[in-house]
């Protein structure tokens, strides 16, 4: 096993303010060796030109935008897999929306579309949208473990709010196996690295083979650095994918709120509390919700769940993940007039979100 570690910054390829956050990440490079399986779906002939795999992928990469609690307006990419309406992105894309709308290229869907996020699986940066349309045309799955070193690949999204359409950029396969971790995410693990650009708003984009076969999801870019671009590798997406379709939303543990973490002692002080303080800031609180009715509220910082310290908003999630419809938490909370606690009681996950 050979290993290198390798210093950078880099950048969600999100676009708008609530998925293009900078963060400072650390590299890991694995070689490894994967035997390869076989292909289970059809995609544009070998030797077809450039062109005719776009032309055969670009009906399954549609246009995600969405609205947040504070107003905020966010742009991304996704990807069509089943053409009864199920679209997979990336969590960093739908993160804290309260409204999601799909707009697509494939010349029979004029209009955008409203998006109902069925599943996320954070710790992966996946997330499953499902619009109520049965006739779409899906992207075919392809292999990531056959791709090699230099294999010829195409990034397809819809990157800087540009308009006029989607955007293709062409690369190759420039890394294999790599591990992001990010200060305030979680680490993802088995990226495929390209040299195809990767700007904000590609994420939850196709990274295709030379096949038209879908082989990774774009996510994040070096930001200090060029051509330097990752893409989660659909072989590990294909478990959270099914996971999220066969545990639909409305069986989902829920409290209504979403967080952002503290990361630094600027972020306490502007929040009013001491500046080594570290927990998951309340961003927003859905109406109606267990967290509203419990008293949660914007601007609170979670420190601890039944006891147990969230120093990040993932770990956060991850405790709450843990837990079921029914149960109930106790969260320790700080804001600026002092510590207190407040007990939640789970709900399922609605199918829609309140103010969506």
């Amino acid at each position: 096993m050979l290993t290198a570690v390798v210093a950078a910054g880099l950048v969600a390829a999100g676009c708008g303010d609530q998925s293009s956050k900078s963060v400072t990440t650390v590299v890991t490079v694995t070689r490894t060796t994967t035997a390869a399986a076989p292909s289970s779906s059809t995609g544009a002939p070998r030797g077809a030109s450039t062109a005719d795999v776009v032309a055969r992928v670009l009906p399954g990469v549609v246009n995600v935008r969405t609205v947040g609690f504070d107003g905020n307006k966010g742009e991304g990419s996704g990807v069509v897999i089943d053409r009864r309406g199920v679209i997979l992105t990336n969590n960093h894309v739908i993160r804290g929306a309260r409204k999601v709308t799909v707009s697509f290229n494939d010349g029979r869907h004029k209009s955008a579309v409203k998006g109902t996020v069925i599943g996320t699986a954070a710790k992966r940066d996946l997330a499953i949208i499902r619009v109520a349309l049965s006739d779409l045309i899906p992207v075919p799955l392809g292999h990531s473990a056959q791709a090699r070193l230099g294999d010829g690949v195409l990034a397809i999204g819809f990157p800087l709010d540009l308009g006029g359409g989607p955007t293709v950029t062409q690369g190759i396969v420039s890394g294999l196996d790599r591990t992001v971790h990010a200060e305030d995410g979680p680490d993802l693990l088995g990226l495929l690295q390209t040299d195809a650009a990767i700007n904000p708003g590609n994420s939850g984009g196709a990274l295709v083979d030379s096949t038209g076969k879908l082989i990774g999801i774009n996510t994040i870019a070096a930001k200090d650095a060029e051509n330097v671009g990752f893409a989660i590798a659909i072989d590990g997406a294909r478990s959270v994918i099914d996971q999220i379709l066969r545990k639909p939303a409305g069986s989902q543990a829920w409290i209504g709120a979403t967080f952002d973490s503290v990361r630094s002692a600027a972020d306490a002080v502007q929040l009013g509390l001491q500046p080594g303080a570290r927990g998951a800031a309340v961003v927003a609180v859905f109406s109606d919700s267990p967290a509203a009715k419990s008293g949660l509220r914007e601007g609170d910082v979670v420190v601890s769940v039944d006891g147990s310290l969230v120093g990040t908003a993932d770990l956060l999630s991850k405790a709450l993940a843990s837990h079921k419809p029914g149960d109930s938490i106790v969260l320790d909370v700080v804001d600026q007039s002092g510590p207190r606690r407040v007990r939640i009681v789970i709900a399922k996950r609605p199918a829609t979100l309140p103010g969506g």
